[in-house]
C-alpha cells in the first residue's frame, strides 16, 4: 500500500477555460493556409483534443508549430501554437516553451497585440490558444504582406507606427523588457487596418548562456543551419544583439523598429541587404550573419526623400544611448509627423478591466503552466465578481490542494457543491481534499456522490479504490479499480499501471 496517499495527491478534476472569442466568423475562402506541412503533426481534418478541428498549419518556425484550429462548440478560431514533436523531451526547449507562454498571459487584453486566450494541455502538449487574425479580401493580415502587395502611404504609415508604439508601451508597462523580433511579419494588420503586434517568443526567456552562442561561429553555424538561432532575424538586428541577445533592451527593439520605418519610407526596401549570394557563399548561413553584422555595425544607411527619415535616423543610431529611448518618446514624435500631415491623432485607448471571464481564462493558464499562488490570485477576482461561480471554486480549491493547503481548498468545494449540488468534479475533488486529510468516510461519501452524478468521472473511480482499501473494503476496491479501467483514461494514462497492479493483487487475496 506504499505510495497511495502520494498517487491520490496527484488526481484532480479542473474545469477547462472559459474561451470565449468573438462571435464574427472569417469567410470561408478567406481562410488561407497550408492543409499540411512535413513538420507538423496534425493536418486538415484532424481534430486536437476534443474540441479543435484542425483547419491548416498557419506556420512553422525552429521550435513550434501554428495550427489555424475551429471549435465548433463556440462557433470560434483559434491559432493554436505548441512544439514541434523533436522538441518535446528536451527539457530546456519545453521550459522556454513554458516561459514564453507566461509572458503572453502577463500581457492581458490590448487592442495592438495579439491576444493569447488561454494556455492549455491537450492531447499531451501544451497549448497557447491565441486570437486568430483575420486576412484581408487580398489574403493578406501582416505589414510584410502589405509591404509586398500595397505598401501604405505616409498617413497610413504612421497610424501604424503609432498604434505599434502603443502595444510595445503596453507591453513594456508588463514587464517585457525586449521583444527581439521586431519586423514587418511580426506585426499583424487586421481587416479594419488595426496593428497588432505578435511573437514575443523570445522576451524575457534568452538568457546569457544561449545569448553568448552568437559569439561562437561553430554553435551559431550549428544553430543557424538547424533553425534555432533564437536571437531574432538578422536583417532587423541592431548592433548589440549580434553581440549578446540577453543585453537588448526598449532601445534595441527601437532600432529594429526603425528598419520597419525605413521599409514602408521606400516601398519594402530593406536599409541593408547583404552583397553575398547564397552561391558564393554555398548556403553558409554564418556568413551571412557575420555580413549583416557588418553592416549593422559599420555602414550608413541610403537617404529617403520623406517626412520620416530623421526619425528613422534616430531610430537606427548605432550606439542604444543615441537612439529614442522608449516608444512613448519615438510616438511623441510620430504623432507631430501624423498632425502636419493629415491633421490628426492617434490617440490611446483605455485598457479596460478585465471581464470575468478574461480573468477566469488567465488564472485557468497560469494553473496549466504550474504558477498556482498566482492563479489562486486571479480565481479570487473571479469570484470577488461572480460568487457563484463554480468553476472558479473547484478549481481554486483544485490549486490551494496542489499548494498543501486542503482545509482552504475544502472550503471552496463545499461552497461549489452547495451552490451546485451536481457538480461531480467538486465532489470527487471533496473526495480528495478528504482524504488528504485523513477522514476516509466522509471522503467515500464524497467521491460516491461524484459517481453518482458522472459515473464516467475516471478520477473518483480510482480514488474511490484507494479511499475503499484504507477502509478496509478489499472487494469493492478491486471493482472500483475495475471501473476506473474498464473507461480507459487517457487522461490519467499514468495512474493505469497502479491501478493495474493492485486489481491483480486484490484479486489474488
Amino acid at each position: 500500500m506504499t505510495g497511495i496517499t502520494d498517487l491520490f495527491g496527484n488526481l484532480f478534476s479542473g474545469n477547462a477555460a472559459d474561451r470565449r472569442l468573438p462571435s464574427r466568423l472569417p469567410s470561408g475562402n478567406r481562410i488561407r493556409v497550408k492543409p499540411s506541412h512535413s513538420g507538423a503533426t496534425y493536418k486538415r481534418g484532424d481534430s486536437i483534443g476534443s474540441s479543435y478541428e484542425v483547419l491548416g498549419v498557419l506556420g512553422l518556425g525552429g521550435f513550434s508549430v501554428v495550427y489555424l484550429t475551429y471549435s465548433a462548440e463556440n462557433k470560434s478560431f483559434y491559432a493554436l501554437k505548441t512544439l514541434r514533436d523533436q522538441y518535446l523531451e528536451d527539457e530546456e526547449t519545453r521550459d522556454q516553451f513554458r516561459k514564453e507562454a507566461k509572458v503572453w498571459v502577463d500581457l492581458d487584453r490590448h487592442p495592438h497585440l495579439v491576444r493569447a486566450f488561454f494556455i492549455d494541455e491537450l492531447a499531451g502538449r501544451l497549448y497557447i490558444g491565441m486570437e486568430y487574425i483575420e486576412p484581408d479580401d487580398n489574403g493578406v493580415n501582416t505589414l510584410d504582406g502589405w509591404l509586398s502587395q500595397s505598401p501604405p502611404d505616409l498617413t497610413q504609415s504612421l497610424r501604424w507606427s503609432i498604434q505599434f508604439c502603443l502595444g510595445m508601451e503596453h507591453a513594456r508597462a508588463r514587464g517585457i523588457r525586449c521583444h527581439r523580433d521586431v519586423k514587418p511579419a511580426n506585426i499583424m494588420i487586421t481587416r479594419d487596418k488595426q496593428v497588432k503586434i505578435t511573437d514575443f517568443g523570445f522576451a524575457e526567456v534568452i538568457d546569457s548562456t544561449r545569448a553568448r552562442v552568437a559569439t561562437n561561429p561553430t554553435m551559431l553555424r550549428k544553430r543557424l543551419q538547424t533553425k534555432r538561432t533564437g536571437f531574432g532575424t538578422p536583417t532587423y538586428m541592431p548592433p548589440e544583439q549580434f553581440q549578446n541577445a540577453a543585453r537588448c533592451d526598449e532601445r534595441s527593439d527601437i532600432y529594429s523598429f526603425g528598419v520597419v520605418l525605413y521599409q514602408m519610407a521606400s516601398r519594402g526596401r530593406l536599409p541593408y541587404e547583404t552583397t553575398l549570394r547564397m552561391k558564393d557563399v554555398k548556403n553558409d548561413a554564418a556568413a551571412i550573419w557575420r555580413e549583416m553584422h557588418r553592416l549593422h555595425t559599420e555602414a550608413g544607411i541610403v537617404p529617403l526623400s520623406s517626412p520620416l527619415f530623421p526619425v528613422i535616423q534616430r531610430c537606427m543610431r548605432k550606439e542604444p544611448s543615441a537612439r529614442y529611448q522608449t516608444f512613448s518618446e519615438l510616438r511623441n514624435d510620430l504623432d507631430i509627423l501624423l498632425r502636419k500631415k493629415a491633421g490628426v491623432s492617434v490617440s490611446p485607448q483605455d485598457v479596460q478591466t478585465l471581464e470575468a471571464w478574461e480573468l477566469y481564462n488567465k488564472a485557468f493558464s497560469l494553473s496549466s503552466l504550474g504558477h498556482l499562488e498566482e492563479a489562486v490570485a486571479q480565481y479570487t477576482k473571479v469570484l470577488e465578481l461572480q460568487p457563484d461561480n463554480t468553476d472558479a471554486l473547484n478549481n481554486k480549491g483544485v490549486c490551494l490542494r496542489k499548494l498543501g493547503r486542503a482545509e482552504e481548498a475544502l472550503v471552496c468545494y463545499d461552497r461549489a457543491v452547495e451552490v451546485d449540488k451536481r457538480n461531480a468534479s467538486a465532489w470527487s475533488n471533496k473526495g480528495n481534499c478528504l482524504y488528504a486529510l485523513g477522514r476516509f468516510p466522509e471522503a467515500l461519501t464524497a467521491l460516491t456522490r461524484a459517481i453518482a452524478e458522472d459515473a464516467k468521472n475516471e478520477s473518483a473511480w480510482l480514488n474511490m479504490g484507494l479511499v475503499e482499501e484504507r477502509l478496509g473494503k478489499p472487494h469493492d476496491a478491486a471493482e472500483s479499480y475495475r471501473r476506473f479501467l474498464a473507461l480507459h483514461p487517457v487522461q490519467y494514462a499514468a495512474h493505469v499501471p497502479f491501478a493495474t497492479k493492485r486489481l491483480v493483487e486484490l484479486d489474488r487475496s
